[in-house]
């Protein structure tokens, strides 16, 4: 058995998992660190492999494989204008703004060597060659990875600008990320072909190099997806407050559904509540109120009082669970609950460790709205209370 015959047998599982990574969802691609090395390393041992032995089972089998990569990869093209105009967000030096197209150009040149006819391969590969050289060589995809760490005219991260460009929105942060990724796959093909072509067995440090850094560009995708999902209760807490300085709050079914409307579109893996009423109104029932007149208990919440005494109330859970309403219901009524709603909302909070609580004083009209599943939401009137309970 060969050396390459012997590096296909133990890799064979490794390659077939990242071809089918490849062509995984966003959110699957951009969490994913380190999958990609078989593929990255069978680039550079098949594309000699295929030169010297076209006929050979190994040949076949890496040919067959690269031919997988290119459907997934298909629509790239299309897609990298959104990854340039990150790039340029980022004051990269217009020299590089074509080195998307660059490394494109450089992965179909590479390609049409692989799935060449063994009489026009010799022919194809020295077009590739010149190609790759023509077009700036390893320069595009180096331009790339300092964007993606920082290393660049305005010395920040590419990800970290797509980050706070999008405003900490998960989903577009995912498709960004499996963009870049794909971008790199194409770009990192290209130098190992021509790495394996020109320079032989000599070229293997340039396999570990791209393999770390691919490892490292996947750590930092990783990180700004993170991001999204870990804080992405402090930044919905400033979407609403955007949104209310934009649009004044009422006391109607409508407003408080398009504010769960735009918390449910944004953050679609988090389950919301949201509560409206007014501080407003006439002075006797405010009386009856108090000034205690809300109270909430639980870690997964927060409320706003916008500039026209309005309460915007949002509670959320990211991993809801059912919830049993009778063993609530029957502790809600061994409270004894007065006028005081802050009171009220922390001994059911007592009692109900593991569920978020929110009370409200029966003397004000509330709008509430939410997305939870049936079984994992609770509200009631009891006595003096409005209360809307869930699991945290």
């Amino acid at each position: 058995m060969n050396r390459v015959e012997e590096w296909v047998l133990q890799n064979r599982s490794q390659i077939e998992k990242g071809v089918e990574i490849i062509g995984q969802s966003c959110e699957v691609l951009a969490g994913t660190v380190g999958q990609l090395h078989p593929i990255l390393e069978a680039v550079f041992v098949a594309a000699s492999e295929i030169l010297s032995n076209p006929d050979g089972q190994e040949a076949r089998y890496l040919a067959e494989q690269f031919g997988k990569v290119n459907q997934k990869l298909e629509g790239i093209r299309a897609e990298i204008d959104q990854i340039s105009r990150e790039i340029q967000r980022t004051s990269m030096n217009k020299q590089h703004f074509d080195l998307e197209a660059h490394m494109l150009s450089q992965y179909d040149t590479f390609q049409a060597f692989v799935n060449s006819k063994p009489e026009f391969r010799k022919k194809k590969m020295e077009k590739f060659l010149k190609q790759y050289e023509n077009t700036e060589g390893d320069l595009n995809i180096d331009a790339l990875y300092n964007a993606v760490i920082g290393e660049n005219l305005s010395g920040d991260p590419l990800l970290v600008t797509v980050v706070a460009t999008e405003q900490k929105s998960r989903r577009p942060v995912e498709d960004f990320c499996a963009r870049l990724k794909k971008l790199f796959v194409v770009g990192i093909i290209a130098v190992m072909g021509y790495t394996s072509l020109k320079d032989g067995a000599i070229g293997e440090a340039m396999v570990k190099k791209w393999q770390e850094r691919m490892e490292i560009v996947e750590t930092r995708m990783k990180a700004a997806v993170d991001d999204c999902i870990q804080n992405f209760a402090t930044q919905a807490k400033i979407d609403i407050e955007n949104e209310l300085l934009q649009n004044p709050a009422s006391v109607d079914p409508e407003f408080t559904k398009s504010l769960l409307d735009i918390l449910a579109k944004k953050y679609d893996w988090v389950s919301w509540s949201v509560q409206v009423f007014s501080h407003n109104g006439w002075f006797f029932w405010n009386w009856l109120a108090g000034k205690k007149c809300y109270g909430t208990s639980g870690n997964n919440c927060f409320d706003i009082l916008t500039k026209n005494n309005m309460r915007v109330m949002v509670s959320f859970s990211a991993a809801p669970k059912p919830i049993n309403k009778a063993q609530i219901q029957g502790q809600i009524e061994k409270q004894k609950i007065k006028g005081d709603m802050v009171d009220a909302a922390l001994l059911l909070g007592n009692s109900l460790p593991s569920c978020v609580v929110n009370a409200v004083s029966q003397y004000k009209k509330v709008e509430e709205s939410n997305n939870f599943q049936v079984d994992c939401f609770y509200s009631v009137q009891y006595k003096k209370a409005y209360l809307c309970i869930h699991s945290d």
